[in-house]
């Protein structure tokens, strides 16, 4: 269950801040490419089956592992679970584990899939729509794949270059970049499903105490957002980004420093090479 607490704890922290949701999106779909719907304007939502059951929707989340299927489709398809709990915000809730017969989105199907199962109600009352599971990179496996947020599309199949490129690791089914942050090194967890720019700080760790640019979003209750005076991926220098600060959750055990939203940086188009180890980007002039 590594890597859920980091999850729910960006993502309701985002449903949370923002106000009513904003869909829009592409039902283009072929062989490789993919149409979505974003909701929050980072959001990634996406067709796909689980078993028997078509036309269901799934949240597409990098900074998820393992994938999740909704309870309601757990017991629609009889599935047996092995109960387990599953570390959110403010402790635990009650889940299970179990192998679903096939799971499907686009061109990518995975037999006998491993799935957290988990009530995901939440997530409809919060963007009014139903949420049927969450994609993650377990699903995604080796996959190379561009995600285009101005067309809403998803493009399967080899990576073009772009504005930025960045080395990036597969580090105990996450993955991981390399940012400079305020000239230090932090590594980060590419998380299509994070609203904004996160970092783990312990109490004692020194940070600007600026506050951020007017227009920004409200600062949430179990966090602190500041303004960053250096911000860099590789060669791409970003500068005075507004980043959220978080208690460290050393309880979900994690090797990270934090989490990167594509969205909050600006980024318009991102090209994830899973098995070749390469992040590319570009963003907003």
């Amino acid at each position: 269950m590594q890597g859920r607490f980091v999850w729910m704890l960006v993502v309701w922290t985002g449903l949370t801040v923002f106000g009513q949701p904003a869909a829009e999106g592409s039902t283009q779909t072929d062989s490789k490419r993919v149409g979505f719907e974003l909701y929050r304007n980072y959001l990634i939502v996406v067709h796909g089956t689980a078993g028997t059951t078509k036309g269901l929707n799934f949240l597409l989340d990098t900074g998820a592992n393992p994938s999740i299927l909704d309870a309601r489709i757990a017991a629609k398809q009889h599935l047996n679970l092995t109960p387990t709990d599953v570390a959110v915000l403010n402790g635990s809730v009650r889940g299970g584990t179990t192998t679903v017969s096939s799971l499907e989105f686009g061109p990518i199907r995975r037999s006998l899939f491993p799935v957290t199962v988990q009530d995901l109600s939440f997530l409809e009352k919060a963007l009014s729509v139903r949420i049927d599971g969450i994609i993650g990179v377990d699903m995604l496996g080796s996959s190379s794949f561009v995600i285009d947020y101005p067309s809403r599309t998803i493009r399967f199949g080899p990576t073009e270059s772009m504005q930025g490129s960045i080395p990036l690791q597969m580090k105990q089914g996450r993955a991981i970049v390399d940012a400079t942050v305020n000239h230090s090194t932090m590594h980060l967890l590419l998380d299509t499903g994070a609203f904004s720019l996160t970092l783990f700080v312990e109490g004692t760790q020194p940070w600007p105490a600026s506050a951020p640019p007017s227009g920004k979003a409200i600062v949430p209750s179990d966090g602190k957002q500041v303004q960053l005076s250096s911000f860099a991926l590789g060669d791409a220098e970003f500068g005075r980004e507004v980043a959220l600060l978080v208690g460290n959750p050393r309880d979900a055990g994690h090797d990270f420093d934090g989490l990167m939203s594509p969205v909050a940086l600006g980024m318009t188009r991102i090209a994830v090479d899973l098995g070749g180890g390469r992040l590319a980007f570009s963003r907003k002039p």
